[in-house]
């Protein structure tokens, strides 16, 4: 069957017009904030985007990732059953929220398929396109927190009465500053990947600055993750015979590694108290030990939570899940902000699933890639990273800023993965003439 020459030129500029969407969706997101703290109101800038992105994504995908659109589109539908019934059960308004949320957490999927199928058609283009919008993103991050410094936008923290804390954060135009930390978290590794590699006198200069914008936004999730990625990417880059032949002198960093960590350790309380997070954690230890540090009292949450649902639904019910509506009506904060439980709550066996597939393919992009290019070690270190993140922190899945960047990031993998494939079969095609024309 012949395809019309006017269908190919259609999709080329459809295709076209999308990446263009997709190129600014940082800036967008930044600008749905500025219409919020103007107006009140974003207008649905940022959802608008991200719906059309969406549909994009389906309908250019289907053509080339049709199977692999097939288990994440269904669960999606499955998730949404049970805040369906419990919406007409209760006479609440359709499950709208939900199906925002379903969009968002299947998004990434989706994304991950469509740009790892357009990696491997041109890897370097994808990867010339992919570094180009991190650096792009990267800069609206900045200048964001130049907005923040000069006391445009928004707070990181609300005050609070318990804790005097001079100093409360900044998110800037951004709405969500858990979101936008982990939004850092992605876009700093591949910029220091890029850095290391190719302009190492770069590496300290994004080091500096990524971590004085997660200092500034205070959030242990930016801070921590961040100093993780500036420490462990340059020896996940450095080939393993290079530890081998200069052992002596790694041996003496790790020392001095050491000496650094033990020196910060015994001046952690002066230093949380220059960044101005100390009272805040120095509360929340006390009203619930280690654990109201580490999760900041999402363990209360989860406990409040699921009893109350179990206490008020059925049990088969629970098994499809009760939808952001089925829980508000019982309870004021009906997010635990853990991402597994809340998809478990809200959603069932079905966002249960949606979740483990996600890093399932997530963590076996990278793993399987290990052995052929550089940087997949750092990108496996950042996926496991943003796992930890969901477990305690959330704001991963269900980030609507968070998807399409994480996709893109690991969707580059795939990329030089099929570019050194590309590099490599013609000289082992070259080989292979050579041992075939000796004679026997």
């Amino acid at each position: 069957m012949m395809i019309p020459i006017s269908t190919w030129v259609n999709r080329a500029k459809a295709e076209q017009a999308f990446l263009m969407v997709a190129f600014c969706v940082i800036l967008f997101d930044w600008l749905n904030g500025v219409l919020w703290y103007t107006f009140g109101s974003s207008f649905g800038l940022a959802a608008a985007v991200k719906g059309i992105l969406l549909f994009g994504i389906i309908l250019l995908g289907l053509p080339h990732c049709r199977r692999d659109f097939y288990a994440p589109l269904g669960l999606m539908v499955l998730m949404l059953l049970g805040p369906v019934y419990v919406s007409l059960m209760s006479d609440l308004p359709l499950p709208w929220q939900d199906v925002q949320l379903v969009a968002k957490a299947g998004a990434f999927l989706l994304a991950l398929a469509f740009f790892s199928a357009r990696a491997k058609q041109d890897p370097e283009a994808y990867i010339r396109w992919v570094n180009r919008f991190v650096l792009t993103s990267y800069m609206v991050l900045v200048v964001n927190v130049l907005f923040g410094l000069a006391g445009f936008g928004g707070t990181a923290y609300q005050p609070m009465d318990e804790v005097a804390q001079r100093f409360l954060g900044i998110k800037g135009f951004f709405i969500s500053t858990n979101e936008l930390s982990a939004l850092l978290l992605v876009l700093t590794c591949w910029l220091l990947i890029l850095t290391w590699q190719y302009k190492r006198w770069c590496y300290p200069l994004v080091s500096f600055t990524s971590l004085t914008m997660a200092a500034l936004m205070l959030t242990k999730t930016g801070l921590f993750g961040t100093l993780l990625l500036i420490v462990l990417i340059p020896l996940l880059l450095t080939p393993r015979h290079f530890y081998r032949r200069h052992w002596r002198v790694c041996m003496l960093l790790l020392g001095c590694g050491l000496a650094l960590m033990l020196g910060v350790l015994m001046n952690l309380t002066a230093l949380l108290q220059w960044v101005g997070i100390y009272d805040k954690l120095q509360f929340a230890y006390q009203q619930r030990g280690i654990a109201g540090i580490i999760l900041s009292s999402r363990d209360y949450y989860l406990q409040r939570n699921f009893t109350a649902v179990a206490e008020y639904y059925p049990e088969w019910l629970q098994l499809f899940g009760v939808g952001q509506g089925g829980v508000q009506l019982l309870l004021k904060k009906y997010f635990i902000e853990i991402d597994l439980f809340d998809f478990l709550l809200f959603y069932g066996l079905a966002g249960v699933l949606l979740y483990v597939l996600t890093f399932w393919r997530l963590l076996l992009t990278a793993l399987s890639r290990l052995a052929l290019t550089p940087v997949a070690a750092p990108v496996l270190l950042l996926n496991t990273l943003l796992l930890f993140v969901s477990l305690f922190a959330g704001h991963v899945l269900t980030s609507g800023m968070l998807w399409l960047p994480w996709a893109l990031i690991n969707g580059a993998v795939v990329a030089h993965h099929a570019y050194r494939l590309s590099v490599m079969a013609p000289v082992k095609r070259v080989a292979k003439d050579v041992t075939d024309e000796r004679p026997a």
